[in-house]
């Protein structure tokens, strides 16, 4: 496939800034349209934009249908709110359009099921954003792992701790339950999704809990805050907490134990280096910010451009996706439940 393909950016809020540059600055694509609530607000950001990308030529689309019509666009990014996520994505599968798309890709399991089950019978590829596994920081640890730095991992867990009030553009939409979710779904997913990738097996358990900081200042639906405790089938036992009410800089931590040694962060203390006395440290880009730009959505559309046009698997696919929607369904059940809850229980639903 040598042609340049059509790309389309559906809800242009915040995230889908970094879809359409990450779609211009590709040499096999191009953004032909935009969509949003309103085709106003889509002009907006188009001459938002504009200041830093090519948007000449882009259309601002009155509907989504407008832009699934175009026997032109091949990708389509899915960058609404969460609510609407299931019925687009149905869409642009039918129509045949692959597809990059925000989390959370479902607010439930039979919701999950649906576009499981419509993208494999459309046979159109679909990305995740779960765009943290491209940071520098995060291939450094899976590096560190894969060369058995530590030994065999026996525990670990990653943590995502970013205040997310009026100050912060999803606030506005992230702090209702039929947008949110919950504490993991709505953000905590990307440490989720580490800690489960780190793990190297599924997760068989879960035990979480969830609350509310005093008076609710940032008025959440649910609770903004939760911790989970995670069981492997490989007997490996993890952790993520996930705060929204966080009231400091934005923190993404890991720590990894391994039968010879630990990973802190970017930092890495193996028994087998004879003479180490304290952790050492490896100078990387860390996961520091809860800013868009600061996200690798460049090497994540670039990757799934080069599956599209080489016909290859794309490895965060809606099927990779599924397996963390599953655990923070399963944890939040927990949660609401106050009881462990085995994964069984919500993949036989």
């Amino acid at each position: 496939m040598s042609e340049v393909m059509g790309a389309a950016v559906v809800g242009m809020g915040w995230a889908a800034g970094e879809h359409f540059k990450a779609y211009q600055n590709n040499p096999h694509t191009k953004v032909l349209n935009v969509c949003s609530r309103t085709k106003a607000g889509a002009e907006a950001k188009l001459q938002e934009l504009c200041a830093d990308t090519d948007v000449e030529g882009v259309l601002a689309c009155e509907t989504i249908e407008e832009i699934l019509g175009d026997p032109e666009i091949k990708i389509v990014s899915i960058c609404s709110p969460p609510s609407c996520h299931v019925e687009q994505v149905l869409q642009a599968a039918r129509a045949g359009k692959h597809i990059v798309l925000e989390k959370p890709v479902a607010l439930n399991v039979p919701d999950l099921r649906r576009l499981q089950q419509a993208v494999a019978e459309a046979g159109v590829r679909v990305a995740v954003c779960l765009e943290c596994h491209y940071n520098p920081q995060v291939q450094a640890l899976k590096s560190m792992l894969d060369m058995g730095l530590i030994g065999e991992i026996y525990y670990l867990e990653g943590d995502y701790y970013h205040g997310i009030g009026p100050w912060y553009k999803q606030w506005q939409w992230n702090t209702q339950v039929e947008e949110g979710g919950s504490a993991l779904l709505s953000a905590g997913i990307h440490a989720l999704d580490l800690v489960m990738s780190f793990a190297g097996s599924e997760v068989e358990e879960v035990h979480s809990y969830g609350c509310l900081s005093p008076n609710n200042p940032l008025q959440y639906t649910y609770p903004p805050t939760s911790v989970t405790i995670l069981k492997f089938a490989n007997g490996v036992v993890g952790k993520c907490a996930s705060d929204l009410q966080y009231r400091g800089p934005y923190y993404f931590p890991f720590e990894i134990h391994g039968e010879a040694g630990t990973i802190r962060d970017n930092q890495f203390f193996a028994t087998k280096l004879e003479g180490q006395k304290d952790f050492a440290a490896v100078p990387t880009i860390m996961l520091d910010s809860g800013d868009v730009t600061h996200h690798p959505y460049q090497d994540e559309v670039d990757e799934f451009v080069e599956c599209i046009r080489e016909n290859k698997p794309f490895p965060i696919d809606l099927d990779y996706a599924a397996k963390a929607h599953e655990v923070v369904f399963a944890a939040d059940r927990s949660a609401a439940e106050g009881r462990p809850v085995k994964l069984a229980e919500i993949k036989g639903e």
